[in-house]
C-alpha cells in the first residue's frame, strides 16, 4: 500500500467531477496498491469489486471466451478507471484485469462514501460519465478494427506515445510486442508486417525500442487514412 498524493489524485478525471468535500472524502477512504507485471488485479465474476483507477503503469482488461482464450477489451493507463458500475451496484465484475507493466492502482469501495449531502448523487453521476466514456472508447476501437489496416492502427498508437513532437524520436514501448498486437487487435505476425509497412516513414524496431525517423510523414500517413 502506498501513501496517497492527494493533490495529484484530485486532478484525475473521475475525481475532478466531484465537489471538493466529496472528492476529499473518497480520496481519504481509498487505498493505492502496487501490482507487479503479470499480476492479476481482479477476476471476471468477482463479487463486490472495488472501483479502480490506474495511477501509473498499464492495466489490461480482458474476458475469457468459451474456447478458454482471452479477448482483450482495453489497455488502460494513468487516470483511466474501470469496474465502476459493478462496484457501485455491488454486482459481479464484467471482466478480469491484469498488470501488464508494474503499476499502481487506486481502489475505492463506494459503500465507504461519506454521508454528506449529495455524495451518492455525485458518485452515481461520475460513474455514469465514466460508463459513457467507456462506451465511446469501445465504439472507437471497433471502428479502428473495422476500418483501419494494421499499419494504420500501429501508426496511431506510436503517434499517441510521442504526442505533438514532429522531430525524430526514439521511444520504448510500454509493453512487449505480443501485448501490443493484442491491444491493436492483430496477431504478432501481423504486427511484424505492420512495422515493415511503416519503414518508408523511418520506423524501425528492435524488441521494445522503436525509432521514428520521419514523424511528420508518419502523421500525414495516419491522418490521410483516418
Amino acid at each position: 500500500m502506498r501513501e496517497k498524493p492527494t493533490n495529484t489524485l484530485a486532478s484525475l478525471p473521475f475525481f475532478s467531477q466531484l465537489s471538493p468535500h466529496v472528492r476529499a472524502c473518497l480520496i481519504k477512504k481509498s487505498t493505492i496498491r502496487s501490482h507487479k507485471r503479470g499480476e492479476l488485479i481482479a477476476l471476471q465474476g468477482d463479487l463486490n469489486p472495488t472501483l479502480k483507477i490506474v495511477i501509473s503503469g498499464w492495466v489490461k482488461l480482458y474476458r475469457l471466451i468459451q474456447s478458454g482464450e482471452e479477448a482483450t477489451l482495453a489497455m488502460l493507463k494513468h487516470g483511466e478507471s474501470f469496474d465502476e458500475v459493478p462496484a457501485l451496484s455491488s454486482s459481479a465484475a464484467f471482466q478480469s484485469s491484469e498488470a501488464i507493466t508494474d503499476c499502481s492502482v487506486l481502489h475505492l469501495d463506494p459503500s465507504a462514501i461519506c454521508t454528506c449531502k449529495n455524495a451518492f448523487a455525485e458518485l452515481h453521476l461520475a460513474v455514469l460519465r465514466a460508463a459513457h466514456d467507456h462506451a465511446h472508447g469501445m465504439i472507437h476501437h471497433i471502428e479502428q478494427l473495422k476500418g483501419q489496416t494494421g499499419a494504420q492502427r500501429l501508426s496511431g498508437f506510436l503517434l499517441d506515445l510521442i504526442g505533438a513532437n514532429d522531430g525524430g524520436e526514439e521511444l520504448t514501448l510500454p509493453f512487449g510486442k505480443k501485448v501490443l498486437a493484442s491491444k491493436l487487435g492483430m496477431k504478432p505476425e501481423s504486427l511484424s508486417r505492420a512495422f515493415r509497412q511503416l519503414k518508408p516513414f523511418g520506423v524501425a524496431s528492435q524488441d521494445r525500442k522503436v525509432h521514428l525517423g520521419n514523424v511528420a510523414g508518419l502523421r500525414n500517413f495516419f491522418q490521410e487514412c483516418a
